[in-house]
């Protein structure tokens, strides 16, 4: 019985993300919350369906869709926001993803994979991951960030700043500079999300 609640849950987990692209894409043009100057560069890009989120290492970087998940643990009863941006590329994608702990308030962890060239001139995925737990064992790594969830109309918004260093394949990498990024200026709004604990209350019924 456990095994096919489980099974239920996580084909309702898929149904609603597909939805959410969707659902953001509705939202955006009754966004009033954007920042003016992420509006201006939001219009900007809209020709080829792009919206403006960060920059990285001082280069523009925005997102095709968007989509978040809240969920509960168990065993901690705390509450954790992952937002995930993708960037559709005529080869492939990047991604940039946030984990927050909703109660703190806090950015816990963040994940891109983003192209870099190799020595060779060609792109390829390179992984950048870190967890605010983990920040000692980085000397050069720092973030922070802060989110808002607006529970009755199913979005969130908030900011974050961080710098990673990739550990995977760095010895391919064509230009050093890739080995750290800088994420900055990195705000957002109206992302809609699902929340794992609508399927509980589902279930209670």
């Amino acid at each position: 019985m456990k095994n096919l609640f489980n099974t239920i849950i996580i084909l309702t987990l898929l149904f609603s993300c597909g939805e959410t692209v969707k659902k953001t894409e509705d939202r955006a043009e009754n966004l009033t919350e954007i920042d003016p100057q992420n509006k201006e560069k939001t219009v900007a890009n809209r020709g080829d369906n792009t919206t403006y989120l960060c920059k990285i290492n001082g280069e523009d970087w925005g997102y095709t869709s968007a989509d978040g998940l809240v969920s509960r643990n168990s065993s901690t009863n705390k509450r954790t926001a992952t937002i995930t941006f993708i960037k559709k590329l005529e080869k492939g994608s990047e991604s940039i993803q946030l984990e927050y702990n909703v109660d703190a308030n806090t950015l816990t962890r963040v994940l891109a994979e983003l192209k870099r060239p190799d020595k060779d001139g060609n792109l390829f995925t390179n992984f950048y991951n870190q967890s605010a737990d983990r920040l000692d064992r980085n000397p050069e790594a720092s973030m922070s960030g802060t989110v808002t969830l607006s529970e009755d109309q199913r979005v969130v918004a908030g900011n974050a700043l961080f710098t990673v260093q990739n550990d995977f394949e760095k010895d391919k990498l064509g230009n050093k500079g890739d080995l750290l990024i800088t994420v900055s200026d990195l705000n957002f709004s109206g992302v809609s999300y699902s929340d794992t604990d609508d399927l509980k209350k589902l279930f209670k019924k």
